[in-house]
């Protein structure tokens, strides 16, 4: 056999089968790769992932650690059971008599105040709230009051807890009559009042027998004792609320400071000592201990010449028979329109008042000033103030024709009135 016939015989590519294997085990094997590939990208993102993780607990770690040293530091130096001072008498009972400490049974110091001096007091460590933030500035008499609800808590025998976001004054009042202030305009939430000695530490301000507030509910402002609220006519919330507490004839009362206008009075339970207390839920307030006994003697001379030291809500049945009854009301209401919120605040309403009428009634515009009118017609004395307050209001914004035709349909209603009594029927 020559060589060229043996090289012609020998077949250099494989048969058709055998070409198919190996394609096949070549698809194979490259799937095979990539899905390693695939598995190893998977377990590098995972491996990642995971020590992503890891840094972030470890640094969480660490703050809490901070944290918990900065409670221990905080809680080394909080005072040991710190007791509240007692004031005894703290007006007419003690005049001619000196100053001086005494011992309770307790061991905590009594303090004896003079009559028309003023009784300073702070806080009382023990029971504030772990969500307040707290200075207090014994030689002015200020006490701010705020709430952090970042802040961390630690509850300890006799601290307000939950929600109740509650501290107490540093003086326990079983005589006599005592007055402070809180300054309430950085707050939209919040309870002042007074509190038995034994309150409930897990309770509302206001919520029980034993606790007797003005409060502040996102705008809107009552007075509340054991869950009832009683309705104040305000034209505006008080920026400054005033708390007399007269322990000898048993009451409490609320004003607002600024304008001296009465607020509420409550008759209170004296059969234990009373406290101060102050709840912020929102914002801070300032609390002013040493205001002068005379401004307590100008706001119940004031209440004296109302007549009542509660507001007078009768004049309400005869509005009927006034200029300004809920008739004329409701038409004037259809004739104020895009600039009612000016006249509104030209009349003394607040803003957060007249949002509260937009979100209770948002399509009817009539019923937000329908209802923003005849709340501040309850605190106009009679239809002369009123006419003269409106028609002012009403030529600031620039409503001289409406008011115009007021002062006409005012001297049409006189005209009516004089004739009617001259010829009585």
């Amino acid at each position: 056999m020559d060589c060229d016939s043996g090289m012609a015989s020998w077949d250099h590519h494989p048969s058709d089968g055998n070409s198919e294997d190996l394609e096949q085990n070549l698809r194979q094997s490259e799937e095979a790769r990539e899905e390693l590939a695939r598995q190893l990208e998977e377990e590098t993102r995972l491996k990642d992932l995971f020590q992503a993780r890891v840094s972030q607990l470890e640094s969480k770690l660490q703050d809490h650690e901070k944290r918990l040293r900065s409670l221990e530091s905080k809680m080394t130096t909080l005072p040991e059971e710190p007791q509240p001072q007692q004031v005894v008498d703290v007006t007419e009972n003690l005049v001619g008599q000196g100053q001086g400490e005494y011992e309770d049974s307790q061991g905590s110091d009594i303090r004896e105040v003079k009559a028309g001096e003023s009784s300073k007091f702070g806080l009382d460590p023990a029971t504030i709230h772990g969500k307040l933030e707290t200075q207090v500035d014994m030689d002015k008499g200020k006490i701010l009051i705020k709430y952090n609800g970042d802040q961390e808590v630690v509850n300890t025998v006799g601290r307000f807890v939950g929600k109740s976001h509650t501290a107490l004054g540093d003086v326990l009042i079983s005589g006599g009559r005592m007055y402070w202030e809180v300054d309430v305009r950085k707050s939209n939430h919040y309870r002042i009042g007074v509190v038995s000695k034994t309150v409930k530490r897990d309770k509302w301000i206001g919520d029980t027998k034993k606790s007797w507030c003005i409060r502040n509910n996102d705008g809107e402002v009552s007075a509340r004792h054991n869950y009832v609220d009683s309705g104040l006519r305000l034209v505006r919330n008080p920026p400054v609320i005033g708390v007399l507490l007269d322990y000898d004839s048993a009451k409490v009362q609320f004003f607002d400071a600024d304008s001296g206008k009465h607020l509420q009075t409550y008759d209170v339970d004296v059969t234990e000592p009373l406290r101060p207390a102050f709840q912020v839920n929102d914002g801070y307030v300032v609390a002013d201990s040493t205001v002068s006994p005379a401004k307590m003697e100008e706001l119940l001379a004031a209440m004296d010449a109302a007549g009542d030291s509660i507001p007078d809500l009768t004049h309400e049945t005869s509005f009927k028979t006034r200029f300004f009854n809920d008739r004329r009301l409701a038409a004037l209401s259809k004739f104020i329109g895009k600039e009612w919120r000016q006249v509104a605040s030209c009349l003394g309403l607040e803003k957060v008042q007249l949002d509260k009428l937009e979100i209770n009634h948002p399509r009817d515009h009539s019923r937000q000033v329908l209802e923003g009118l005849s709340a501040w017609r309850l605190t106009m004395k009679d239809d002369g103030e009123m006419l003269a307050k409106l028609m002012a209001s009403l030529q600031e914004c620039s409503r001289s024709d409406l008011s115009e035709k007021i002062q006409e349909e005012h001297g049409q209603h006189g005209q009516t009135e004089t004739e009617e009594s001259e010829n009585p029927s």
